[in-house]
């Protein structure tokens, strides 16, 4: 036979309405939002990181294919040519310089916060709300440059790659002749 307790067992449920929960929000918001921010600066460097190597593999697939399509025949290497270096150009356009929603505010922005542009922030709550409204607004920009950055990314590759095989074909039918 089992007893029941006489009294039952309080359970720890943190903040609660009116009692500090919209403040442990703004907190975990800002939180999250930061923890975001982490994860598109790292998928932005490496999304830099092959376009550069696109770049590099562009122009050596490009000068190589040149220097091969001088000989009559295979003049048909400037297709493969032309394909890697717009691979190239394409993989440049991730590498250009842009406004970029970066982690952090400058100093004078967080003293000078305000609500609405106008309203000065009258508690750490709505200063708070005001930095995760601020970081998700740069979370959005960088958002739809991260997913044009990964279309020009695939794109640049799958020209580099249709560009090696087109230059293989072409010089296995030359050989077979």
């Amino acid at each position: 036979m089992t007893t029941q307790p006489s009294q039952p067992q309080e359970i720890e449920v943190g903040e609660v309405a009116g009692n500090g929960l919209r403040l442990f929000l703004a907190k975990e918001a800002q939180r999250l939002a930061e923890m975001r921010q982490a994860a598109q600066m790292d998928l932005w460097n490496k999304h830099i990181t092959r376009a550069i190597s696109a770049i590099g593999w562009g122009m050596t697939l490009t000068a190589a294919f040149v220097a091969a399509s001088t000989q009559y025949q295979y003049r048909a290497l400037v297709i493969p040519a032309a394909l890697s270096a717009l691979a190239a150009i394409m993989a440049c356009i991730i590498v250009w310089p842009r406004k970029w929603g970066i982690p952090g505010e400058f100093a004078e922005q967080v003293m000078d916060m305000t609500t609405d542009g106008k309203t000065p922030c009258a508690s750490e709550l709505e200063a708070r709300e005001a930095l995760a409204l601020r970081i998700d607004q740069d979370l959005t920009k960088n958002h739809k440059a991260m997913t044009m950055f990964g279309w020009v990314t695939t794109i640049a590759f799958v020209l580099l790659v249709i560009s090696v095989i087109f230059a293989a074909i072409w010089a296995g039918l030359i050989t077979l002749r």
